[in-house]
């Protein structure tokens, strides 16, 4: 069998002590099956979408990857067009409405949203606030409309603000939120960084949590189940989407793959000690 060397770039922020379990797990499970298929795995750090658009150029040009993972695509991102015009193939990590890669892994972005939002409407919250990424991610923009359609369709306040992914815009988020005259039961936050930075403007308000607001981590993180108190998350499967990537481009590397497309199931809520019913 032919082996191959899949490549996938990786944002600095993503070795953040907030950030770190989640895509180590995805990069552990990618490696664990890629190698048990005798291929390797090259992975470069890159600080913004300009360094990691030149890192795929240069491997690319240098051929040094045969195929690429590419995941959080943005408003016409560049990434597909350079590797296509190289001749490179490459797996999506991204969502159900997209198409158009060699193999694609995906999430359903909206649905979950809906099932997260659904989940904690059962707990008797009504004014659920969402602090979204940045709106230039395609992700970040699916799940903003399924928030504004659910909240839209219950005739719930719109509580939405934009963040960067950083601690800093989910504290500034949350107290924009929380000095509301009617503020949100619940923050959910996009990623787990926004929901650390959340949890402690929370505390410097003097808030208690979840006495007065709830908080919910898209993402979970070891910073999350450290945090006081432990922060309820999505309990997404990082480590099996990592081995889903690998198997993807495995089967591209093989020549089998023919659109092979893994959906993942929708995650469940992990109930932690920030997550409780809305106060009376």
């Amino acid at each position: 069998m032919k082996t191959g060397r899949i490549g996938m770039p990786a944002p600095r922020s993503m070795w953040e002590a907030s950030s770190e379990q989640f895509h180590t797990l995805v990069l552990r499970g990618l490696e664990e099956t890629a190698i048990a298929a005798g291929h390797g795995v090259l992975s470069e750090v890159v600080d913004t979408p300009q360094a990691e658009l030149a890192v795929i150029r240069s491997w690319a040009e240098e051929r040094r990857v045969d195929v690429v993972v590419l995941k959080d695509l943005r408003r016409d991102d560049p990434r597909p067009s350079v590797l296509r015009a190289a001749g490179v193939p490459f797996v999506l990590a991204g969502d159900v409405r997209q198409s158009g890669a060699d193999a694609a892994v995906l999430t359903d972005n909206s649905g979950a949203t809906r099932k997260l939002l659904t989940d904690l409407v059962a707990l008797g919250h009504r004014r659920i606030g969402h602090v979204g990424g940045p709106g230039s991610l395609l992700h970040t923009q699916w799940r903003q409309e399924a928030y504004d359609d659910f909240v839209a369709e219950r005739d719930l306040p719109a509580l939405h603000l934009e963040g960067d992914y950083s601690a800093d815009s989910g504290s500034r988020a949350a107290a924009t939120l929380l000095a509301r005259d009617e503020p949100p039961t619940v923050l959910v936050f996009d990623n787990d960084a926004m929901a650390i930075g959340g949890a402690a403007r929370a505390r410097q308000l003097g808030l208690d949590v979840p006495g007065d607001v709830s908080l919910v981590s898209w993402d979970d993180s070891l910073a999350c189940q450290v945090c006081d108190p432990p922060l309820a998350v999505l309990g997404h499967r990082a480590h099996q989407l990592g081995m889903d990537l690998g198997r993807a481009a495995t089967a591209v590397l093989a020549g089998t793959a023919d659109g092979m497309r893994l959906v993942q199931e929708l995650p469940d809520i992990t109930p932690r000690g920030s997550l409780a019913r809305a106060p009376a």
